[in-house]
C-alpha cells in the first residue's frame, strides 16, 4: 500500500503555554499530510468536486504518547484502506528523530453526492490511486498499525452526567473553505471546555494522551454552539450541539498528569 510521509517542526503557534504539543495542532498536521499525500499522487486539491463529489470527514481516533517536542522534528507518516467501497480509513504515524513511534491515529471519511447530498461509494478510479499496483498488500509494519487501531464508532452516552454547559459564539476563522466549521476547532471546543468556570486547574495539571471523535453534522457560518462536559478521572466526555439541540459532534478525551 502507498505511503507517504512529511517531516514537520513543532512551531510556537503548535504547543500550549507549557510547550506541550496541542492535539488540535497535531489534527491539522495531519490534514496537511493528507493533502500533500493526494498532491503526491497527480490529483489536484479540488478533484472530487470536479466530479461533483466530496470527502466528509466522519471520526478520528489519536493517541499521543508524549508532547514534549516544541523546536524538534516529527516524522508523519499515512496510508489509505478503503472498505467496502464506501469507507476510506486512513491511518497514521508519527516518530522522532530517534525513531521512535511518538504517536498513532485513524481517521474515516465517506463520499457524498453533492447534488443529491447521498453517500455515494468511493469511485474505483480513486481507490485504484491509493493503492499499490506491485504492492497491493499492507507492510508488516501497516498491518501492525491496523490491527492497534479501534475503527468502532464512538456512541452517544444515555447516562452522562455532565458538570458544565457552554455556549460558545462562532467566529469568522472557525469556518474553513468548505463552508462550515473546520474539523479541528471541535477539538479546541472540547479542550477549552474544561476550564470550569473560569478554573484552568485541571488544563494546568494536566494533558491530553488520547482522542476520540464523531462528527455528526456540520455546522454553518453564524450563531453558537453548546458544549456539554462530563469529566471523571483522567477521561473527559463532551457532546457539541448547535442552538436548536441538534447534536454536530460527539468527543472522548484521555488525559494523564502534566510531566
Amino acid at each position: 500500500m502507498k505511503e507517504y510521509q512529511k517531516d514537520f517542526i513543532i512551531d510556537y503557534k503548535d504547543v500550549d503555554r507549557y510547550l506541550y504539543l496541542r492535539l488540535d495542532a497535531v489534527v491539522q498536521m495531519l490534514n496537511t499530510l493528507s493533502m500533500y499525500h493526494t498532491v503526491n499522487l497527480g490529483m489536484e486539491p479540488d478533484y472530487m468536486e470536479k466530479r461533483g463529489l466530496v470527502w466528509v470527514l466522519y471520526q478520528w481516533r489519536l493517541n499521543l504518547a508524549e508532547g514534549r517536542y516544541y523546536a524538534q522534528k516529527l516524522t508523519f507518516r499515512t496510508f489509505a484502506v478503503f472498505q467496502k467501497e464506501i469507507y476510506s480509513h486512513r491511518y497514521f504515524h508519527a516518530v522522532d528523530e530517534a525513531g521512535n513511534v511518538v504517536g498513532t491515529a485513524l481517521s474515516i471519511w465517506i463520499v457524498i453526492d453533492q447534488e443529491k447530498r447521498k453517500m455515494v461509494k468511493i469511485p474505483p478510479d480513486i481507490q485504484a490511486a491509493f493503492s499499490d499496483r506491485l504492492h497491493p498488500a499492507l507492510s508488516p509494519e501497516q498491518q501492525t498499525l491496523v490491527d492497534q487501531l479501534d475503527t468502532s464508532s464512538l456512541r452517544r452516552r444515555k447516562d452522562a452526567e455532565f458538570q458544565e454547559e457552554k455556549k460558545v459564539e462562532l467566529r469568522f476563522t472557525d469556518i474553513d473553505s468548505n463552508g462550515h466549521v473546520n474539523n479541528t476547532v471541535y477539538v479546541g471546543w472540547a479542550v477549552e471546555a474544561l476550564k470550569f468556570q473560569g478554573d484552568e486547574t485541571f488544563l494546568e495539571t494536566h494533558v491530553p494522551q488520547g482522542l476520540s471523535i464523531i462528527y455528526k453534522k456540520e455546522k454553518l457560518p453564524g450563531g453558537a454552539v453548546v458544549i456539554r462536559t462530563a469529566r471523571q478521572g483522567q477521561e473527559s466526555y463532551h457532546e457539541i450541539l448547535d442552538e436548536e439541540g441538534c447534536l454536530l459532534s460527539i468527543l472522548e478525551l484521555s488525559w494523564k498528569t502534566r510531566p
